[in-house]
């Protein structure tokens, strides 16, 4: 301003002197020219002044606020220093603002100081990056004396939410919608006006020491003088703007409140923003109701004549549920439909508690009952904690409804209320929506409802919980899952074993058949062969009768042992008989016309035999049958069946002449039964003494019968012992550690 002052008064003086070049003199001439030269000069510095204090110095003492405003987060996080001399605008203990002739800046301070608006200091520090804007470490700051303030700044809320006059001192006028306490920048809850400018509402922020007097200034039209600041997040945006007021002596009122502000005309909760209602959202409305519930210095909910409103407030007089209140606010647009802002309250008379509408989730979603008191009954399906409410979820029929309490602390209020239980549930219903919602237009993207719970006591259980939980479900479906797994893989166990089988029968048929075609034939041509020789020989030739003769009872007892081996390769033989008549069979057919007693005895309670193991014990079977035949000499052969619950016991037992047992019985047909003892993981005993005959006995474990039952006592024990044993700790074994 001061260049711009010099330069215009330059530009008629030369002029001037220009006009009057011939009645000047030479030296006259020579001294404009010097006066000139001396003006620009003076004008170029007053010029790069003006530049420097509007462009960032990043090198050397920082000196005006101007210039560390000017600098990026990157430059400032350089921590370069600072000397600076400007007025306190504002202060707190350890934090102040300070303006000089370029502008205003946040300093913190390292220690508190005692000053006062309207100080002069000089501080000494570095700068910082801030929160939002750069700020000054002081490291020290000196009082220079007292001051005047700079002039503030008239500002519009556009000018404020742009956040370029932050720190700045400015002027804001307007109406004082409310009063209360607000969160200033001190962390500490101070007291607060919310002033309606011409193009929005800003909050000011005062000293704790004038909280008794900012609710007589409510409806009043002032003017304040304050530094700008703002609400930040920490991405370093900005929130909300707000003005940080010294005190009251920064706030002139231009037009003082209204005498009373009850005073104007009372309506009903369901006109506001009616239609031809006279409301609008630039001036208050009074209305009246009862008190249904009320978040002290937050909110409160009215209901009156089955109408209810929502009452944004910062007062915080002591009333309770059931009484009747006059209210004055501002009415403000919502999602789900107009609700009061910066109201204050008057209580008229007390009452009881209001008693809750029994509501429907389908009648919430109506839209009908928004913000009123409601109970809905319902069966609880599952209760969440949530960093600072309880949700409970709650159906009624085929409808799903959420129930919040928003309360914090360690102990669980509801910690007795069980998932399953039948409950009732009192609260405030609340609607929510997403995008606009138009009445008769499908315009909005969501409308759901939900219940502000009061308290803990909004939830009543009036029936024990189902033992159909979600939870058991899943429990019964994991159970159900592991029987179809178990009967699954014991059919494809069956038909694995089936083919097995199948497959061995096959090939021991096709070994018989070779046998047959092959052995057995060949043993039918030679005693073919050797009964044609012995005709031949002549009847002097006896020695030599005597040798064909030999041979052919040979050749006639190996093709007789022949076809015991296909019969005992027969796989259809079990198939057609069990395995008792078929070892008695086989028993029976060995001592035909002889004078052998054969005994066959079952005991125990039959059961079915797999085709394996019944297989195994019948070549065992028929093995020590053949060599009580041919060895012992006997007069009785007993075979016993024994059946036991888990297992099965084939005896087969003689009265011969038995034997003397020496090594490991390696005799071929011995050691056979015990190969096939092994094959079967059998158990083969075989006791003899002389003269007092022999007993084989093959003892073998039956697989488990694949039933329900068996299943379900199986399944049981697996999970008990792992229910059991989950969480226990393991137990050292003394003896082991020691």
């Amino acid at each position: 301003m001061h260049a711009t002052r010099k330069s215009n008064w330059t530009l008629p003086l030369a002029t001037q002197m220009v006009q009057h070049r011939s009645t000047v003199s030479r030296a006259g001439l020579c001294k404009l020219y010097w006066v000139l030269v001396m003006l620009i000069i003076h004008s170029a510095q007053l010029s790069m002044e003006g530049r420097a204090q509007t462009q960032p110095q990043t090198s050397g003492i920082i000196q005006t606020t101007a210039s560390l405003l000017a600098l990026t987060p990157e430059q400032a996080k350089r921590g370069l220093p600072v000397r600076i001399r400007g007025v306190v605008t504002w202060q707190v203990p350890l934090s102040l603002i300070i303006q000089d002739h370029t502008a205003g800046i946040w300093v913190y301070l390292e220690k508190p100081a005692e000053l006062s608006q309207g100080d002069e200091v000089e501080v000494v520090g570095h700068v910082s990056e801030g929160l939002f804007s750069p700020v000054v470490y002081g490291h020290t700051i000196h009082r220079l004396g007292r001051t005047t303030l700079p002039k503030p700044r008239d500002v519009t809320f556009k000018q404020l939410s742009t956040g370029e006059m932050d720190c700045q001192f400015v002027s804001v006028t307007g109406l004082v919608r409310s009063a209360g306490v607000g969160y200033g920048e001190s962390r500490l809850h101070l007291p607060s006006l919310r002033i309606a400018m011409k193009d929005g509402v800003i909050d000011t922020i005062l000293p704790a020491e004038d909280a008794s007097g900012v609710d007589k200034l409510i409806g009043a039209v002032v003017r304040v003088d304050a530094a700008a600041t703002a609400i930040k997040n920490e991405n370093r945006q900005i929130i909300a703007p707000q003005i940080s007021v010294d005190g009251m002596h920064n706030i002139t009122v231009l037009r003082p409140p209204p005498p009373d502000l009850f005073a104007q005309h009372l309506m009903r909760l369901s006109n506001v923003m009616q239609y031809r209602s006279g409301t609008d959202y630039w001036h208050s409305v009074r209305v009246a109701g009862i008190v249904t519930y009320y978040i002290p210095g937050e909110s409160l909910y009215l209901e009156d004549q089955g109408q209810a409103l929502f009452v944004k407030t910062r007062q915080v007089d002591r009333i309770n549920p059931g009484d009747r209140v006059e209210v004055v606010g501002y009415p403000a647009s919502h999602d789900s439909g107009p609700i009061l802002e910066d109201a204050i309250f008057r209580g008229t008379g007390s009452g009881k508690p209001p008693q809750p509408t029994q509501v429907s989730v389908s009648d919430l979603s109506t839209g009908k009952l928004n913000n009123v008191l409601v109970s809905v009954t319902g069966t609880l399906l599952r209760r969440v904690r949530e960093p600072s409410s309880y949700v409970l979820l709650l159906q009624d029929k085929t409808d799903i409804l959420l129930a919040e309490l928003n309360q914090t602390g360690a102990s669980d209020p509801l910690h007795d209320l069980r998932e399953g239980s039948n409950v009732v549930i009192s609260g405030i219903s609340i609607l929510e929506v997403e995008g606009t919602w138009n009445y008769g237009v499908d315009s909005a993207h969501v409308v759901r409802c939900k219940l502000l719970i009061r308290s803990p006591s909004d939830v009543k259980a009036i029936g024990p919980p189902t033992w159909w939980t979600i939870q058991h479900m899943l429990y019964v479906s994991a159970f159900l899952g592991i029987l179809v797994i178990a009967f699954l893989t014991q059919v494809v166990r069956g038909r694995i074993e089936q083919w097995r089988l199948k497959a061995m029968h096959k090939e021991r048929e096709r070994l018989a058949n070779e046998i047959h075609d092959t052995l057995a034939q060949s043993f039918a041509g030679i005693g073919f062969q050797l009964q044609a020789i012995h005709k031949e020989i002549p009847n002097e030739m006896s020695s030599l009768r005597r040798q064909v003769n030999l041979a052919r009872d040979l050749v006639r007892h190996s093709h007789k042992e022949a076809r015991r081996s296909i019969e005992q390769l027969d796989s259809g033989l079990l198939e057609k008989e069990n395995l008792l008549s078929s070892l008695t069979a086989s028993a029976r057919s060995m001592v035909k016309g002889g004078s052998v007693k054969v005994i066959a005895t079952s005991t125990g309670s039959p059961r079915p035999i797999p085709l394996r193991i019944a297989n195994g014990l019948v070549r065992i079977g028929r093995e020590a049958i053949a060599n009580a035949v041919r060895h012992a000499d006997p007069s009785t052969l007993s075979i016993l069946l024994h059946y036991e619950s888990a297992s099965v016991r084939l005896t087969i037992q003689d009265d011969g002449i038995g034997f003397v047992k020496s090594g490991d019985l390696l005799g071929f047909g011995l050691r056979g039964m015990r190969n096939r003892a092994a094959d079967i993981s059998a158990i083969l005993e075989i006791d003899s003494q002389p003269k007092h005959g022999t007993r084989v006995v093959a003892t073998v474990l039956l697989p488990a019968e694949a039933t329900m039952a068996s299943s379900l006592k199986h399944t049981f024990k697996y999970f008990s012992e792992r229910t059991f044993y989950a969480n226990e700790e393991p137990q050292s074994n003394s003896d082991t550690d020691r």
